[in-house]
């Protein structure tokens, strides 16, 4: 199954920036057609969408429903087939690892299943609570703890593997605990531990949980999530590591090149776009967008890099030809996405974890105070069209969209809104 670039993504190399570029049509590869209006894995299957959402909400006014939840989770919701998947942490050493089903229609609980880590870790606002945002597809919800769970559940609830990567690799080091979300492959399910101890890419069978195949990696942290790119018969694996991008073969975990010459590529992920990747940055001057001149498994040439622009904890969105994305200090930028040069820039009300989406000519700031902005993406200067904030204390940290309707997740709350 071959899946184009991100719906809505149209950006296709001028003749000026695509000198040398791959012509044979690089693809954001999927793991299996999603069913109907779903959200299967972090940011869904891509960022842009071909459906209206809602641009107003309030307490009063297109809130469907509002759920608190059990503990705290950092983690991105995904949906599966009107079901609504979370994770989540509880207890002062996260005695307990959570994960939910909610109805998403009306927000009603149809499952909650719990484990135990195994040993404590101690819960601070400087360590990863249910970070890594779980994926699902048509047989199982899988789900990735930064205690080291690596967990297989059915739709219904019901466990069908686990493993204990800690207890199998060694420890996570870091201060800050693993952020890396799951990712789905031809191969099976993808889990980066990206820390300052013995790090690897590790590739688990679907059904049975087994390793496929483990790809050991130099120590180094990074919270960013794998992307999955396909030309052809090739499928790799592209990791962004801090100071350098990574590539893996889907096939056997073979390392195929490393790109350095980057600085502060931690947190973001890479972003798919025709022919290449843009791979974002938290420092000024090193977001860059890379192409494959010569084929996925020999080593990509920089196109541009960004003068200004960063983002630090969202990933980049391209959407209608532009790229958008947010500094540390809550600056967006758009830019061209071929030439890389700026359109423009203007402050947010405060800066964003989770990533910006692009739907029906809007791009959607998610703040992580919970003050999402609308911003015409037509628009040559910055351009507001609404901005929205409910009455909810815990930080907004990620965000789905199925069928018109947007799911917010917030620390210790998850809420649905629609037009």
């Amino acid at each position: 199954m071959r899946l184009v670039p991100p719906r809505g993504s149209r950006s296709l190399p001028r003749r000026s920036a695509a000198r040398g570029w791959s012509r044979r049509g690089l693809l954001a590869a999927a793991a299996g057609l999603p069913a109907a209006a779903s959200w299967p894995e972090f940011r869904g299957d891509g960022q842009s969408l071909p459906s209206s959402l809602p641009r107003t909400w309030s307490e009063t006014e297109h809130v469907d429903w509002s759920v608190a939840t059990e503990g705290y989770g950092q983690s991105s919701p995904v949906i599966w087939d009107q079901t609504v998947y979370l994770t989540g942490i509880d207890g002062p050493n996260k005695e307990s690892l959570l994960l939910w089903a909610l109805d998403l229609q009306t927000g009603r609980p149809r499952w909650t299943h719990k484990s135990e880590p195994r040993a404590a870790v101690e819960v601070t606002d400087m360590i990863s609570r249910a970070a890594p945002t779980p994926a699902v597809d048509a047989e199982r919800l899988y789900a990735f703890f930064e205690t080291g769970l690596l967990t297989a559940l059915s739709h219904s609830g019901k466990p069908l593997w686990e493993r204990r990567l800690t207890e199998e690799f060694g420890a996570f080091g870091g201060r800050h605990g693993i952020g890396s979300s799951l990712r789905l492959c031809s191969a099976g399910v993808l889990a980066l531990a990206a820390h300052d101890g013995p790090s690897y890419l590790l590739c688990a069978d679907r059904e049975t949980g087994e390793t496929v195949w483990k790809a050991d990696r130099e120590k180094g942290i990074s919270w960013s999530t794998p992307v999955v790119l396909r030309d052809g018969e090739t499928e790799i694996v592209l990791v962004s590591a801090g100071d350098r991008v990574e590539a893996f073969s889907v096939a056997d975990g073979r390392a195929l090149w490393t790109m350095d010459g980057l600085q502060g590529a931690f947190v973001a992920s890479p972003t798919v776009v025709e022919g290449g990747a843009i791979v974002a940055s938290s420092e000024k001057g090193q977001t860059a967008r890379i192409a494959f001149p010569n084929g996925l498994t020999e080593a990509p040439k920089t196109v541009w890099r960004a003068k200004e622009a960063a983002s630090y904890f969202s990933s980049p969105l391209v959407y209608r030809g532009r790229a958008y994305m947010s500094n540390k200090v809550g600056v967006a930028f758009c830019l061209d996405a071929d030439t890389g040069e700026e359109i423009w820039k203007t402050r947010l009300k405060g800066g964003c974890w989770a990533s910006p989406m692009g739907a029906d000519g809007v791009v959607y700031f998610y703040g992580v105070d919970g003050a999402v902005e609308l911003f015409d993406a037509a628009a040559d200067a910055p351009k507001k069209i609404a901005e929205n904030q409910l009455e909810e204390e815990s930080r907004l940290y990620g965000a789905a969209a199925s069928d018109g309707r947007l799911v917010l997740r917030y620390g210790r709350r998850v809420v649905s809104v629609s037009a």
